[in-house]
């Protein structure tokens, strides 16, 4: 089970190594041949055979997901309901709304007379409740009900009287109305506003500008607005057309004081999601079809497919059974403009499925990741991949046997070809095709030894295989005068795996060693120089150095070191070579030490009053001492 959830793992994040757009070079060579063997074998192994206990978490996990109608309810938000985020302004129109040419003057209005040329003048009039101005000389004016260009001409005829100049040929003097400060008007808001109730709006206000002032509930229709005039509907908003088309269906309509604007509740909305560019929830009229829902929403996208799920609810009155109250439909697009919706219907515009149309290349490339399969040969995609042009690189690419993974009819990579690059325009690909690019691991073989010590050349070499000691020494030209021969030592990695399975690589220096003694990469091996002493070490008086002597015993070193201490293992005295060979001493008459070899006297961390094996030791070497001194006077006589 483990073992297969690895592998399943492995694959996963190779795969998204091979998907990227950009891979490094140390990404490219972190894919070892070995590892693509590894994804080779994974993908011919037969997917049947997995171990059943995968095949049941993925059944729990599925299980374990809960999915929610997408008919719930949820917290209402502003962004999900298409057409209401336009009256969420807070503008002040008392500043911003300019004057439209049709309005009317009335009582409250400020209006503003200005004369200049041979006569120059500027008056501010209030409307009075009667609709007119009070203008010296000439008396009350009446304007009410007049918009500015016909209360100009009013003006302009009955100032004419006394001021001559006004009506001349060469119209010295002009006359010119503005409107100044304007009053209010009272509107009423009702249904599903969020200020229901009297307000005072601005005069120029159109059904758009008023709703922004009061606000429109979620609840409350968008394509129903009344305008309510004396008891009459003057007309009804549909702001659809202008949230969609850009239609202005609303200014040319004056709102007057006193009118009502009433929002009524919606009383069909349903919700489309999926490939669509808006999706949300839209309110429907009940002559509109699926079609007119798909352009609210602003048509499907380039990834929609041409089939639409619905769920529909049936509405109360139409239903025998609330356990057959909801309808779940497949849908052509084409039908869609003769399919009526119901409220709380649920629309999903399915997108395209993903087909298999690319292939994968990984290993030794320099684009690792998916290309086209479509009409395309192995050399195609080679070539994209990159490598294969560049002489260099070239080199070390196995373009000799390149291999490819391909389904069989049981899906799963039992189908496997081995193609030269040479032949690779010969070999058309097909969709999920795996090729496998090896590296040519003698190219990038950049292992090396380094020789040390006291040899003529110091320095690295390329190692090769099979190479030993004297090998590496000759290539080093040979020991220098100084070389002690019998003193070389060589260090090597060394690697070795636990009980727990963990990989540990050490440096090591290898003891025993002979010339032919043949290397491994990164080894280090060192030629130490001739000494022409003997180290003495351990439980002896005087340790250090003493004078090497050709034929001299062990014993007579140790003699000349102060001779043994106290609870010396003379039985375990031994000698360590410069090399790290190490040599026992057999009753201290080992014969000729070496220049430059160490002699240590271990002590006896336990000792005993009586040793019995020293004691039979010393008796032997005594016997054996006096049989020779016996030979030596036998032979004389």
């Amino acid at each position: 089970m483990l073992k297969v959830k690895q592998l399943i793992i492995a694959l996963l994040a190779i795969n998204s190594l091979i998907l990227s757009q950009s891979v490094r070079l140390s990404d490219i060579e972190s894919i070892t041949n070995d590892q693509l063997d590894k994804i080779k074998e994974e993908l011919q192994s037969d997917q049947s055979n997995l171990d059943d206990t995968l095949v049941d978490d993925v059944n729990q996990s599925l299980e374990s997901t809960v999915v929610s109608s997408p008919l719930e309810p949820e917290p209402p938000q502003i962004n999900q309901y298409f057409g209401y985020e336009y009256f969420e302004r807070e503008v002040n129109f008392f500043d911003n709304v300019p004057a439209s040419r049709d309005f009317l003057l009335g009582p409250g209005d400020e209006v503003i007379v200005s004369l200049w040329g041979e006569t120059n003048l500027r008056k501010v009039f209030t409307i009075n409740r009667d609709g007119s101005i009070f203008y010296d000389n000439i008396g009350f004016i009446n304007l009410a009900n007049k918009n500015l260009r016909e209360a100009e001409l009013i003006l302009f005829d009955k100032l004419s009287s006394i001021y001559s100049t006004l009506n001349t040929p060469d119209n010295s003097t002009k006359l010119s109305l503005e409107i100044g400060t304007i009053k209010s008007i009272n509107v009423y808001f009702t249904g599903e506003t969020a200020s229901p109730g009297i307000s005072l709006i601005h005069p120029f206000s159109d059904i758009f500008t008023a709703l922004i002032h009061s606000g429109v509930e979620l609840s409350g229709s968008l394509r129903k607005i009344q305008l309510i005039r004396e008891g009459n509907l003057i007309n009804t908003f549909d702001f659809y057309s202008f949230f969609v088309d850009g239609k202005d269906i609303f200014s040319s309509t004056r709102i007057l004081d006193g009118d009502i604007i009433h929002i009524p509740t919606v009383s069909k909305r349903v919700q489309i999601e999926g490939e669509v560019v808006h999706p949300a929830y839209f309110e429907m009229l009940e002559n509109e079809s699926l079609s007119d829902l798909i352009k609210y929403s602003g048509s499907q996208t380039a990834q929609a497919s041409t089939k639409i799920l619905l769920d529909s609810i049936v509405p109360i009155n139409k239903r025998s059974s609330d356990d057959n109250a909801r309808i779940n439909q497949i849908i052509n697009l084409e039908e869609a403009a003769n399919i009526n919706l119901n409220d709380g219907d649920y629309i999903k515009i399915t997108s395209i499925g993903d087909v298999a149309r690319n292939v994968s290349v990984m290993g030794r490339v320099k684009f690792p990741k998916e290309y086209p399969a479509n009409n395309s040969t192995l050399k195609d995609v080679l070539d994209l991949a990159g490598g294969f042009n560049d002489p260099m690189f070239r080199q070390s690419i196995r373009d000799d046997e390149i291999l490819i993974l391909r389904k069989d009819i049981d899906q799963y990579y039992g189908l496997e070809f081995s193609v030269s690059y040479a032949e690779a325009d010969k070999f058309e690909l097909i969709a999920d095709d795996k090729i496998f690019v090896y590296e040519n691991t003698k190219y990038n073989n950049l292992f090396s030894i380094t020789v040390g010590g006291e040899v003529n050349k110091r320095g690295s070499y390329q190692f090769k295989e099979g190479m030993t000691i004297q090998d590496a020494i000759n290539l080093a030209e040979g020991f220098s005068p100084m070389a002690n021969k019998d003193a070389i030592t060589i260090s090597q990695n060394f690697t070795s795996i636990d009980k727990d399975g963990n990989q540990t690589t050490i440096e090591t220096q290898i003891k025993d060693i002979q010339l032919d003694f043949e290397i491994t990469n990164n080894a280090t091996v060192t030629v130490l120089p001739l000494e022409n002493v003997v180290n003495i070490e351990g439980n002896v008086y005087n340790p250090g150095l003493i004078a090497y002597k050709k034929g001299k015993s062990v014993n007579e070193y140790i003699k000349l070191a102060g001779g043994y201490r106290e609870n010396s293992l003379k039985s375990k005295v031994y000698i360590q070579r410069a090399n790290g060979e190490i040599k026992s001493v057999v009753r201290g008459r080992l014969k000729n030490p070496r220049a430059g070899d160490t002699i240590i006297v271990p002590i006896d961390e336990s000792p005993q009053n009586f040793d019995v094996n020293s004691f039979l030791i010393d008796i032997l070497s005594v016997l054996t001492n006096l049989v020779a001194i016996l030979a030596i006077a036998d032979n004389n006589n």
